[in-house]
């Protein structure tokens, strides 16, 4: 605990706002060719075009970088203005223009990331230390290095440790512990005896550890009873929510985000939940109670997965299915109930054909009786 200090509401002299810093191995602007050294790259045209902003291909400037990954854009490639791209190794590509460059990578999504890192200006965070109408509880223990914004609250008992960041009005409840480096985005609400891992970023007016939707349902004259929801949220290491994501607490134990877990806007996630390190979550999706997901899926947005559904290590699940019970390991799923990919979409097919089979077959039914009457 030597990282942290036990702290009153105090506040620091100078609570200017300065800007995050973005690390990157390239700087803008750059030449052409030191740009495709510093990737690996293979240059094809001229070295010497200088771009200083990444871009889309189809509004781009001759200073101006873009990204080619699929047969699609190539196609836009001669029409373009931007000065150079960079371009998927299995993507053909027809390059005539030598006043413009190619840079041919093995993953032109994963380079172009680079470039974005070069070009992000980043977001502005409070400096170290405690803005004076942040309330600290006296019991709390927050690092010098941290950052409490305005308006902020930290319970009592709770640890906020070295380098984070709590953006204005975040509230931070009793006995809750972020790890080192986590940022938390204006109005983000983590509740009593929740746990945060190490630098994870939780986007704005997340409520991390409400209760669970628990209630013994109403009968005859007895009214419904809420059931008390006495467990937590654990949430590993570098996870990341969007925006208005809510992860409600366990009944008994935790609900559980595993390690470099990333989840969109508007998810929530129901209590006693387990998700796998390395999953991903795209935004509008429903976790019932008790889902477990297993390491490394995919979930497409607005998917519903059903309370104690089960989704397996490396599974797809493409978007907007409903899971009423079970996705297996690495297979991918689809449709209204979820169903093995190839049969969703073969069965839609089928349902979309089958007015025209309805209507072809009555034709044929009332000729058959008309000839049957003759």
């Amino acid at each position: 605990m030597s990282d942290l200090q036990s702290t009153a509401p105090t506040s620091v002299s100078d609570p200017r706002i300065i800007p995050s810093t973005n690390p990157s191995a390239i700087t803008l602007p750059v030449r052409a060719g030191d740009l495709a050294d510093a990737l690996g790259g293979t240059l094809v045209g001229n070295p010497d075009v200088m771009l200083d902003h990444p871009g889309a291909i189809d509004s781009g400037t001759s200073s101006t970088i873009t990204f080619i990954r699929s047969s699609t854009y190539a196609k836009q490639w001669a029409d373009s203005r931007c000065g150079a791209a960079l371009v998927s190794d299995d993507v053909e590509l027809d390059h005539t223009d030598d006043s413009r460059a190619i840079i041919i990578v093995e993953n032109a999504d994963l380079a172009f990331v680079t470039i974005l890192q070069a070009a992000d200006p980043g977001r502005t965070r409070p400096a170290p230390g405690i803005h004076p109408s942040a309330v600290i509880h006296p019991d709390a223990l927050v690092a010098p290095s941290a950052a409490i914004g305005p308006n902020c609250v930290v319970g009592p008992g709770a640890k906020v440790a070295d380098h984070c960041v709590l953006m204005p009005n975040c509230v931070i409840g009793a006995d809750t512990a972020l790890g080192a480096g986590t940022v938390l985005e204006p109005g983000v609400v983590i509740e009593d005896r929740c746990t945060v891992g190490a630098r994870c970023l939780i986007a704005s007016n997340s409520v991390i550890g409400a209760d669970g939707f628990g209630f013994v349902p109403p009968k005859g004259d007895r009214r419904a009873i809420k059931v008390p929801q006495i467990g937590n949220v654990v949430i590993g290491d570098d996870v990341e929510f969007g925006a208005c994501v809510t992860v409600d607490r366990a009944k008994l134990g935790s609900t559980t985000i595993g390690d470099r877990v990333k989840i969109d806007n508007q998810v929530h996630v129901g209590h006693n939940s387990i998700i796998g390190e390395d999953s991903i979550i795209c935004g509008r999706s429903t976790l019932g109670g008790s889902v477990t997901i297993g390491a490394g899926a995919l979930i497409g947005g607005a998917v519903v997965l059903n309370d104690h559904s089960t989704v397996g290590p490396n599974a797809k699940i493409a978007g907007g299915t409903i899971v009423l019970e079970r996705v297996p390991e690495n297979e991918t799923y689809a449709g209204i109930p979820a169903l093995p990919a190839r049969q969703a979409l073969s069965n839609h097919g089928a349902l979309r054909e089958i007015g025209s089979f309805v209507r072809s077959t009555e034709r044929r039914l009332k000729k058959l009786e008309k000839d049957r009457e003759s």
